[in-house]
Formats: C-alpha cells, structure tokens, sequence
C-alpha cells in the first residue's frame, strides 16, 4: 500500500551562530535543573555532554570534535482530585542550532491509552512549531503539558492503564514501512535512527549517506510511533515511500519479518566529497534482494535494479 500522502518535508535551517546556540541551551539546562531538583525528576542521557559543550564554549575543545548533544528526559507530574497523580515523561534531544531550530521531544506515559498518547504527541508537535524560533523554549513545553495533560486522560486511570495494555496485546497488525530522506550524515540522528528501533523492539536498516534509506518493520503501534519521532528531527525531504500492512491475528509476528535485528548498513562509497558521500545502489539492491525486498528499489528511485555487473540501470 502506498503512503505518498504521509510526507514531512522540513527545509535546512540557515547557517546560525553555534557557540550562541549552545551558551542558550546550557543557561536553560541550568534553569530546567533547578525547577527539577529531586531525584530521577530530571535526567541527562550524558552526564558529560554539559561538561563538554561548555569546554568548546571556553575553547578547550574544536567544534569538529563536539560529539555530545544535550539529551535528558524530565518527568512532569500533575495531581488532581478525580484522577490522582499522573506522571508524563517528556523526552528531550537538543540539536546544536537549537533554538535557532526546535527542539525534538516526545513523551511516554503509562496513563493514556495508544490514541490518546498518540493525540498528545501530535498536538505537542504542532504546539512547538508555533513557538518562535531562536529563543529557549523547554519551559513553555513542560507549562504546556501541565497545562493539557488531563485532556488526554480519563476519568479512572486504572481503566486506562488497562485498556493501554490491551491496545498493545490486541495490535494484530505487521507493518514495514519504507522511508528516504534526501540525506542522513548527522551522527545524533543516525543514532536516534538506531536506538529508537531498539527501544520498540523494530527490525530493519538504515543506510546513511545521500540519500537516506530506512526500513522498520514491527506492530503497526510501534512503526506508527517510530515515524512520528522520526519526523520530528530536522530534515531537509524525508518520506514514507511505501508502506506494507497485514493483519497476522495470533501468529508470531516473527514468521512475517524480512529482517532479524535493526543496523546500520554501509556499502561500498561511490563519488561525493567530504561527507556528502553516496552508497553504492548496486549493492544496496543485492541486499534488497537478498532480503525478499528486490521490488522496492523501483519505488525509490523508479528504475529496476540490477546486481549481474554490480552497477544499477539509469
């Protein structure tokens, strides 16, 4: 089944000030940390990627060899008499030319079924595209989910947690979903790609350079929530090409997999400079081939594929 119609693009972000942008994001690390004082209510991925960040800052380090990104997660509860205490974990990731760009954030909760996170995730993203770029903004997020989280809840919090349960029990459908972006090089995101496909338990590929390939396969709630983080990196043309979807009832959903883990997938790099280096579709099709997934190569780039010579037809 074709998903044209699911298609995100986001233009590249003009060249900004970096040392600027990150000076932001630690003053408001530092101001998070102090409205978040308590244990495990506010947690770094990297606990040195401050430390590091505010060494470039100094000049004690080149840009070239920033390899840390400002991560944290921050649980935000809420009290209320019909409902008791509710917990929202908000996920944050900061892009170096954040605030210049927005920021990447989702949420968990285990007290909202799958259609009511769904609305809430979807709502946050329209919320932080409304925000004014180039100023701090992580405070009016977590105001903002304080503020409208018990939209999303309903009134016996225990139901919800069951019917949260069941919906994951009783998601009966496979689905692979095929993406392209016109290019994957950032190192940050090449590491969401992966670990985002481990955390839900999804199998498939990536294949960085230009362009970007990725394929996850899983439960149709886990692939669902898998695009819409996804999507909500900063990319210059990313797409669901195709998307495949099959009701498998009780079966082990592994009998329908194509692919046996997630990873990242390098062949051999043909032309390009620097880092804008291409794969080589040749080889890329030999494993598309290999795989069961050969017919897929002409959705993407509308020409058949060919491995005799290793070369792929114009």
């Amino acid at each position: 089944m074709s998903a044209n119609d699911d298609i995100t693009e986001v233009e590249e972000v003009k060249e900004v000030d970096v040392k600027q942008m990150l000076e932001l994001q630690v003053s408001e690390v530092e101001m998070l940390t102090s409205m978040f004082p308590n244990p495990g209510e506010l947690t770094m991925d990297e606990q040195t990627s401050v430390i590091n960040i505010r060494n470039f800052l100094a000049g004690k380090i080149k840009y070239e060899y920033l390899h840390s990104r400002i991560g944290f997660t921050v649980k935000i509860a809420s009290e209320y008499s019909d409902l008791g205490k509710i917990v929202v974990e908000l996920v944050c990731n900061l892009p170096h030319d954040y605030p210049a760009v927005a920021p990447v954030v989702f949420t968990r909760s285990s007290n909202m079924n799958r259609e009511n996170h769904r609305r809430l995730n979807e709502d946050l993203y329209s919320y932080i595209q409304c925000l004014d770029r180039g100023e701090i903004c992580m405070f009016l997020v977590v105001e903002w989910i304080q503020e409208n989280i018990k939209n999303y809840l309903t009134k016996d919090v225990s139901a919800e947690r069951i019917t949260s349960n069941k919906d994951k029990r009783e998601d009966t459908v496979f689905t692979r979903v095929w993406i392209y972006s016109h290019h994957i090089f950032s190192k940050f995101k090449r590491r969401d790609v992966i670990e985002w496909a481990h955390e839900l338990k999804l199998t498939g590929f990536s294949l960085p350079g230009k362009p970007g390939i990725i394929c996850v396969e899983g439960y149709s709630c886990d692939t669902e929530e898998y695009w819409q983080r996804l999507r909500n990196l900063n990319w210059k043309r990313i797409t669901v090409k195709e998307k495949e979807e099959c009701d498998i009832g009780c079966d082990d959903i592994n009998i329908y997999r194509k692919f046996s883990n997630f990873e990242e997938k390098t062949f051999e790099v043909r032309g390009g400079k620097g880092r804008e280096y291409h794969m080589d579709l040749g080889k890329l099709y030999e494993f598309l081939e290999k795989h069961g997934c050969g017919q897929v190569f002409s959705v993407y780039f509308g020409v058949e594929g060919k491995v005799a010579d290793g070369q792929v037809a114009d």
